[in-house]
């Protein structure tokens, strides 16, 4: 905390080219506010349980003139139970900053509010970075053994520097190939990740960084510190046990093939986007669950390759006197992940919209029913500070350091109630 002060004083006393901080990292969180278009509060005591037809009641045939009548069948249900997973967020400021900004009205609320929207950034990203994954809240998945201090993964990388981070191995979630290290340096063109430290050991395809000691099976009663997301939602297989069932319901079960999303892989092996196998996604979602697809979600590598596929189709006209097509090569403009965006691209297939999403898993396109899934939330819609929640709690938090804590609070459960309403397409080739 030594540099607190002149850190954000430094912003401060300067008059800039610009009106404010420039902030020189994505920031964007696409599916966040894709699937933040609703939000339902869920009581009592953060759990959720929703009923599920699984078997309608009644028998219908054809019978004789006078013939017996068929017989009853009863209606069969489910539940399914959900719960709130709690997030808090929390960062200090120094005494010393706070008497040396507020002999100006403006320069305290100036400083106060420059470390609230670095703080909004932190928690968009990580919270964003959960509802793309797989409830094991990975920052960073290793292609293959990479036992280094700089180490690749295999798509933008969800960390930034200064996080703590462990690296767990994937064969039991439990042991940490890294503990508790910090990332000094993140290039984004080459997907590296540099460590603090001595160099990785052991590691091979399928270890993920972390949030240091939120995904160990022998900590915290062997629960994952992380709300479920869509790449384990939508998919055929129960999660991984640190998970736990989607909803408590077990897919692996014989008759629970209605809480299963369709999943066309190729067995591990890169294959191309073609309009066929879209075209078989977009049906099977149809199929299995009558979902209505209206939204695409995937990262940008596989956008360009839907680009690529448009661009195969491309008709030129020849005259005597040519001219350029309209609108040239390239692509029109993409809307950010921000507070106002959806990462909408200028794409469509069969009429449905394409999203991206930086961060979003690599080689994998996602189709959505949105209808179907919702943020469970609850008192408050989005984190926000405890003294903005629960009456007669200060801001200021008082510590035995010279410095206050700002304290922030959220709970949040991605929640679908049916999954096999969205299909999600695995193995495609990026390159």
């Amino acid at each position: 905390m030594a540099t607190q002060v002149s850190n954000v004083l430094e912003m401060l006393k300067y008059t800039y080219g610009v009106d404010r901080v420039l902030y020189l990292a994505n920031q964007e969180s696409p599916t966040f506010n894709i699937l933040a278009r609703v939000k339902k509060p869920v009581g009592g005591r953060g759990q959720f349980l929703m009923p599920i037809t699984v078997q309608n009641p009644g028998t219908f045939k054809g019978i004789t003139e006078g013939g017996a009548l068929p017989t009853a069948l009863a209606p069969d249900t489910t539940e399914a139970l959900f719960s709130l997973q709690e997030y808090a967020g929390i960062y200090d400021v120094t005494w010393k900053l706070i008497q040396d900004a507020r002999t100006s009205k403006f320069a305290f609320q100036q400083a106060v509010a420059y470390l609230d929207e670095g703080f909004k950034r932190r928690f968009m990203r990580l919270l964003n970075a959960d509802l793309i994954d797989n409830g094991k809240g990975r920052l960073g998945v290793l292609p293959a053994a990479d036992n280094q201090t700089v180490i690749t993964v295999n798509a933008l990388p969800r960390v930034e520097v200064g996080m703590v981070i462990d690296i767990m191995d994937l064969s039991d979630d439990d042991t940490k190939l890294v503990d508790s290290r910090t990332v000094t340096d993140v290039n984004v063109a080459t997907r590296e990740i540099t460590i603090s430290g001595a160099a990785l050991a052991g590691s091979a395809g399928g270890d993920y960084f972390v949030i240091e000691d939120t995904t160990d099976l022998s900590l915290n009663g062997g629960v994952a510190m992380h709300t479920n997301g869509l790449i384990g939602i939508v998919d055929d297989a129960n999660p991984a046990a640190i998970v736990g069932n989607y909803g408590s319901i077990n897919r692996s079960t014989a008759g629970n093939g209605f809480w299963r999303s369709l999943v066309l892989d190729n067995a591990g092996t890169l294959r191309p986007l073609t309009e066929d196998l879209m075209l078989q996604a977009l049906d099977g979602a149809r199929e299995r669950g009558g979902g209505i697809v209206d939204v695409w979600l995937s990262n940008l590598a596989i956008v360009r390759r839907y680009h690529e596929m448009l661009r195969a189709e491309t008709h030129f006209a020849i005259s005597s006197n040519p001219t350029s097509i309209g609108g040239g090569l390239g692509r029109k403009s993409m809307t950010d992940g921000g507070a106002e965006g959806v990462g909408k691209t200028p794409y469509q297939f069969s009429g449905i919209d394409w999203h991206v999403d930086p961060y979003f898993e690599a080689n994998t396109v996602v189709g959505l029913d949105t209808s179907h899934f919702f943020l469970g939330v609850g008192d408050n819609e989005v984190p926000r500070p405890i003294s903005e929640i629960f009456d007669g709690v200060a801001r200021f938090k008082d510590t035995a350091n010279a410095t206050f804590e700002v304290v922030w609070y959220y709970q949040v459960e991605l929640i679908s109630d049916h999954p096999a309403s969205g299909v999600k397409i695995e193995d495609v080739a990026e390159s």
